[in-house]
């Protein structure tokens, strides 16, 4: 079977968190400082007003009736940039700051603004360099270099980050910096250091919480719990923030029945907290309680239906419960959401899973055109082939796999497989073999060597294979009537009745679990 390459229980990195905070709408955070002065009465005082009510459409006309007349009207160009940032047509307020750069290279509102629009199309290096160049025009602006600080933590340059903030004259420096700089002294192995900024954040609950926050992506629970500490009354919008923030910590230090009950009181303070039903489902999850965890993952699902990254944890989750059908239509559903490719390997899992070999071998070719040495992926594509009945090109994906991968049982035994279609018994059990060697419980290797024994009247190795085979898996009904089968023909009828029985057990239980009358075993 394919590895199923799961994100279930991955967290966001530091990096990857402090992304999510620069990549915050730059537009519709512009203050007034980041915007041209005009006098009161004017229409370009009149299209500043407009914007800041989010009027962008009379804004806009307002401006226009400007540029009709003077086209090179710095500041009313600058304005209409803002406005196409708040509509979101980002390269047109990247095009409308660099005219007004061209009129004027010092202008630090369009150095300033240039840069945001250009984060807000996934151009960050240049984002830092305009940030740059604004900073120059500027130097005493702290403001600008917080947000080159933002930047560069989110690119993983945590040293450049740290010398950026230490930039910023003591005087200046204002509490909302400090969660910036213990991320930056976390990223260059300083942890006393960065620890040592929790007591700043006294008389600060906003700070506080963005330090926890902080801590908790560092994987660091004790220093997130000790920030969360002067977070004080807890303001009731923010209830559930931080017992979301509290129970992550608490599942960090190893407390998982307190990080429960505080996931559960996230929950009761906020029932649409997508974040806190996905912790909630992952501390179920790591109790083996999966069915429990798809549904808190169904309610995070009914809370956001666009969330990727719930419907990853929904897919792994439905697996591990049984629900094959629910995992499929969740793939399925991911699939017309993420162009990702990992979550197209993820995708392409599920539909080999569910016998979907058609589209399954169409994703995965894709996959491998751009990641060409991923083996679990040549074996994916090789399962499909070969249930497809492409033998010629089966065997090549499994041999490739095998050549990445050397020592991986699960591709000897997909040839083992092939092998024994294709008529070869001999290349068949010697492959299985070589997977049990490589992999001592693969269950399917050792029952395929069981029936290819049995079927040679080898009834001694036939015993061993399958009883090794039901150790491996316990649960497998197969193994348990071919293991009860051989022991009858070797003359051991007390044992064959053991294993007969157990296998009549779990046929009733899977007709129960079905919702299906027993069917009679005459055999």
């Amino acid at each position: 079977m394919l590895h199923k390459q799961s994100r279930w229980g991955m967290r966001l990195t530091l990096s990857a968190f402090l992304l999510s905070v620069a990549m915050t709408s730059w537009a519709q955070k512009a203050s007034p400082a980041s915007r041209p002065a005009a006098s009161a009465g004017t229409p370009l005082a009149n299209a500043k007003a407009q914007i800041d009510r989010g009027n962008l459409d009379a804004a806009e006309e307002t401006l226009w009736s400007v540029l009709g007349s003077e086209p090179s009207n710095e500041q009313a160009l600058t304005l209409l940039g803002v406005v196409r940032g708040r509509q979101q047509r980002y390269a047109e307020a990247e095009a409308l700051f660099r005219r007004v750069l061209q009129l004027n290279p010092k202008s630090i509102v369009a150095s300033r603004n240039l840069a945001g629009a250009l984060l807000a199309q996934g151009k960050p290096e240049d984002a830092i360099q305009q940030y740059r160049q604004a900073i120059q025009l500027n130097p005493a602006d702290s403001d600008l270099r917080i947000e080159v600080a933002k930047m560069e933590l989110a690119r993983g340059r945590f040293a450049e980050a740290l010398a950026t903030l230490d930039a910023i004259p003591a005087n200046r420096v204002s509490p909302s910096v400090i969660p910036l700089k213990a991320a930056s002294l976390l990223g260059v192995g300083r942890k006393s250091d960065a620890v040592g900024l929790i007591a700043r954040a006294q008389g600060s609950p906003g700070v506080a919480l963005d330090l926890a926050q902080v801590f908790v992506e560092a994987n660091d629970g004790e220093a997130a719990l000790k920030a969360l500490s002067l977070v004080g009354p807890v303001p009731k919008k923010l209830t559930a923030q931080v017992a979301y923030l509290k129970g992550r910590a608490l599942r960090q230090t190893g407390d998982s029945a307190a990080a429960g009950a505080s996931f559960r009181q996230a929950i009761a303070a906020d029932p649409k907290s997508v974040e806190a039903f996905v912790a909630m489902a992952e501390t179920l999850a790591a109790e083996n309680k999966h069915g429990d965890s798809l549904a808190m993952l169904q309610k995070a699902r009914d809370a956001n239906p666009d969330s990727r990254d719930v419907l990853r944890h929904f897919i792994v989750e439905a697996m591990k419960s049984g629900q094959n059908n629910r995992a499929l239509e969740a793939a399925q559903d991911l699939q017309r959401k993420s162009s990702d490719l990992d979550d197209r390997y993820l995708i392409a899992s599920v539909m080999l899973q569910q016998k979907q070999f058609v589209p399954a071998t169409h994703i995965l070719e894709d996959y491998l055109g751009q990641r060409p040495e991923d083996s679990k992926a040549y074996l994916g594509l090789g399962i499909g082939y070969l249930n497809l009945l492409r033998y010629s090109d089966a065997r090549q994906a499994l041999e490739r796999s095998l050549k990445i991968k050397p020592e991986f049982g699960e591709t000897e035994f997909q040839l083992g497989l092939l092998a024994n279609q294709e008529g070869n018994r001999q290349e068949a059990i010697s492959r299985w073999q070589t997977a049990v060697k490589l992999e001592p419980r693969h269950a399917q290797a050792l029952f395929s060597l069981g029936t290819v024994y049995l079927e040679s009247g080898e009834l001694a190795e036939a015993e061993k294979a399958f009883a090794r085979s039901l150790e491996a898996d316990p649960g497998n009904m197969k193994t348990e009537y071919d293991l009860a089968l051989v022991l009858n023909k070797l003359g051991k009828p007390e044992e064959a009745k053991k294993h007969f029985e157990r296998y009549r057990r779990m046929q009733e239980e899977e007709h129960s679990a079905n919702g299906n009358p027993r069917v009679p075993d005459h055999q």
